[in-house]
């Protein structure tokens, strides 16, 4: 089977997991940023790609799925067993009946300032190296020393090869800036259901990284550069962070229009 044939011909779908509980920051998708709760900031934000075909908030609170109602984004209800936001989309794919050949971007709900041109080159890369790798994850050259809430790639050349929340690889011979893992993230329907098939691993039990158990039960993932803006918003001091960006973008001053 011509698998980037199928995947060029195919639906591309924009998933966004999105939970009401945080350890970190509790009811952060439903938070207000500027009036908007952040998870519809996202949603409004992957609508603007010009290569997502359909974009659903998947959930399994009541409250979220009312404000996606409320703002008109598509939605689907998902369990409540889910442990994270990658088996949060394998059971929207599942409820969706999403063909094994279609593209799916994951693309986090608490990255209120996600750049649509960032999602478009995940398409963009998925449709050409999907089928030779198993996912695709882009991610951005910076300083994060010290900051465990950031996770890093660790590849060679263009294949991931560890992910971590320390700072690798260690500059012993030469300095090099760090890799930070970006949460827009291509897989096709058959990738996911490979990932759903992988029990929970010790590195992934150990880092709290869930595409470890990706990398633990053999899956390749395809990594390259992409120069954003945008963030995770794990703590407070992010939230404050994405008020203040905010005021400024573009995309947010427009309406999102």
């Amino acid at each position: 089977m011509d698998i980037k044939k199928d995947l060029c011909s195919g639906t591309v779908w924009g998933l966004i997991p999105a939970r009401l509980g945080s350890s970190r920051l509790n009811g952060k998708a439903l938070r207000l940023l500027h009036g908007l709760p952040m998870v519809i900031h996202v949603a409004k934000r992957a609508k603007l790609a010009k290569y997502l075909d359909r974009v659903l908030i998947c959930t399994d609170s009541e409250k979220i799925l009312q404000a996606s109602i409320k703002y008109g984004i598509e939605a689907c209800v998902t369990s409540s067993d889910c442990k994270n936001g990658t088996e949060r989309i394998i059971h929207a794919k599942r409820l969706m009946q999403i063909p094994d050949n279609d593209i799916i971007i994951d693309i986090q709900g608490d990255e209120p300032l996600v750049s649509p041109d960032t999602i478009d080159d995940v398409v963009n890369t998925s449709t050409n190296v999907l089928g030779e790798f198993d996912i695709v994850l882009p991610h951005q050259l910076d300083a994060l020393e010290n900051k465990k809430n950031v996770v890093k790639v660790v590849s060679s050349g263009n294949r991931v090869i560890y992910l971590t929340r320390s700072d690798a690889p260690y500059p012993f011979v030469e300095d090099r800036l760090l890799k930070k893992h970006l949460s827009v993230i291509g897989f096709t329907g058959a990738s996911l259901e490979k990932f759903a098939c992988i029990e929970q691993g010790e590195l992934e039990k150990t880092e709290g990284v869930e595409l470890l158990r990706a990398l633990e039960g053999g899956m390749s993932i395809f990594t390259f550069p992409q120069q954003v803006h945008s963030f995770s918003v794990d703590i407070q001091e992010d939230f404050e962070r994405a008020e203040r960006v905010l005021r400024t973008c573009p995309l947010f001053k427009k309406g999102y229009a």
